[in-house]
C-alpha cells in the first residue's frame, strides 16, 4: 500500500511536466466553472455571462502555456537545426521543463555531438591522409631531383629506395580503398568452411621469414578438437595478417608472440599475445580508429598508418565478431582479441 502511494505522488508530482496537463488543466477548469455557475448562481443574468467569461479565459491562458511551454523550445529547435545545417556543429539545446520536450533535446543534442565527432574525425583524416602521402612524395621527389642533378648515382641501391616509397604509397591507396569500403558497411564475404587452426599455420607459415630476419618467436596454442567454422578465409586472413605484423613490431628481438585459439560459449576466440611495448589503458579503445596510433612517431618511422586495425575491426564486424585489446600498460605486452561466431 504504501509502495502504491508513493508511486500515485510521484505520479502527480512529475505529471505537471508533461505535455497533457495542459488539455486536463483547461478541461477541469471549464468542468469546475460549469458546477459553479449550475450550483450557485443557476438561472441569473450573470450565469452565462461567467461560462463564456472562463471559457475565453481558459482559453486564452492555454494558449500562453502552450507558447511558452511547446512553442518557443520547438522553435528554438528549428534554430538550432538550421545552424548546424549551416556548420555551427557546437549548437546546443537547454533543458525544457516539460518531459516530453527534455529527452527530445537531449537526443537532439546527442545527434549534434555525433555530427561533431564525424566533423572532427574527416578534417583529421583528410590531414592524415595528406601527412601519410606527403612523406613518400617527398622522398622520391628528392631522389629524382638528386638523379637529375647528378648527385645521386642511378645505381640499384637508388631505384630500390624509389620502389620502396612507390610500394608504401600503393600500400596506402590500398589500404585506403579497403578502407572506404569497410565503413561503407559494403564488404563482400565468399564463406566456407575453414578449419581456423590452418589457417592461423598459414598466415604463421607465411610470415614466419619475417620473424625469423629479426629473431622473434611465433608460438601457436589450439585447444583440442576446435569445430570448424564458416568464414571468408581471405578476409580473415588480413584480420591475421595485420595482428600478427603489429605484434612483430614491437616485440623486440628474442621475445615471443604466441596465437592462442580456443572455443568459447558459440565462438572461436583467437588471441594474439606478444611482448611488446604495451598499451596504456586509456588508449584501448581508441587504437581502433583509423589513423590513431599511440606511439606516432615510432608508427611513422617504421611504416606504419594507423589503418590496418580499422579494417580489421569492420573485417571482423562483417563475421558478426567482435575485436578489442587488453594490456596491463606499458612495457607489460598487449593481446589483441577477436571471436567469431560458429
Amino acid at each position: 500500500m504504501k509502495g502504491l502511494v508513493t508511486s500515485f505522488v510521484t505520479f502527480l508530482l512529475t505529471f505537471y511536466r508533461r505535455i497533457e496537463w495542459l488539455h486536463l488543466f483547461s478541461y477541469v477548469v471549464i468542468v469546475a466553472a460549469e458546477i459553479l455557475v449550475l450550483r450557485e448562481i443557476r438561472g441569473t443574468p450573470e450565469a452565462s455571462l461567467i461560462r463564456y467569461t472562463v471559457f475565453i479565459g481558459v482559453v486564452a491562458g492555454s494558449l500562453l502555456l502552450i507558447r511558452q511551454l511547446i512553442i518557443q523550445p520547438i522553435q528554438e529547435m528549428k534554430r538550432a537545426s538550421l545552424h548546424i545545417a549551416a556548420g555551427h556543429y557546437h549548437e546546443r539545446l537547454p533543458e525544457y521543463r516539460s518531459i516530453e520536450l527534455n529527452e527530445l533535446a537531449q537526443a537532439f543534442n546527442q545527434m549534434a555531438d555525433t555530427i561533431a565527432a564525424t566533423e572532427q574525425r574527416r578534417v583529421e583524416l583528410i590531414g592524415d591522409v595528406a601527412h601519410e602521402l606527403r612523406t613518400p612524395l617527398s622522398n622520391i621527389r628528392a631522389t629524382m631531383e638528386g638523379l637529375v642533378d647528378e648527385v645521386l648515382e642511378p645505381d640499384e641501391a637508388t631505384f630500390l629506395s624509389v620502389q620502396h616509397e612507390v610500394s608504401r604509397l600503393q600500400r596506402l591507396v590500398t589500404q585506403l580503398e579497403e578502407l572506404s569500403i569497410a565503413e561503407s558497411g559494403q564488404i563482400p564475404l565468399r564463406k566456407r568452411e575453414v578449419d581456423l587452426r590452418q589457417l592461423v599455420g598459414e598466415v604463421g607459415n607465411r610470415l614466419k621469414p619475417q620473424y625469423d630476419d629479426k629473431g622473434v618467436t611465433l608460438a601457436y596454442r589450439f585447444a583440442p578438437d576446435l569445430p570448424k567454422i564458416d568464414i571468408d578465409p581471405d578476409r580473415i586472413t588480413q584480420v591475421l595478417v595485420n595482428l600478427l605484423g603489429n605484434a612483430l613490431q614491437y616485440t623486440p628481438q628474442g621475445g615471443e608472440v604466441a596465437v592462442q585459439v580456443t572455443h568459447e560459449g558459440p565462438a572461436l576466440t583467437t588471441r594474439v599475445i606478444d611482448q611488446g611495448a604495451g598499451i596504456p589503458p586509456e588508449e584501448l579503445t581508441r587504437i581502433f580508429e583509423r589513423f590513431y596510433r599511440v606511439d606516432k612517431s615510432r608508427a611513422r618511422s617504421s611504416g606504419g598508418n594507423g589503418i590496418g586495425l580499422t579494417i580489421a575491426r569492420h573485417l571482423v564486424g562483417a563475421h558478426g565478431g567482435d575485436i578489442w585489446a587488453e594490456s596491463k600498460g606499458i612495457g607489460k605486452g598487449a593481446t589483441f582479441v577477436f571471436t567469431l561466431p560458429l
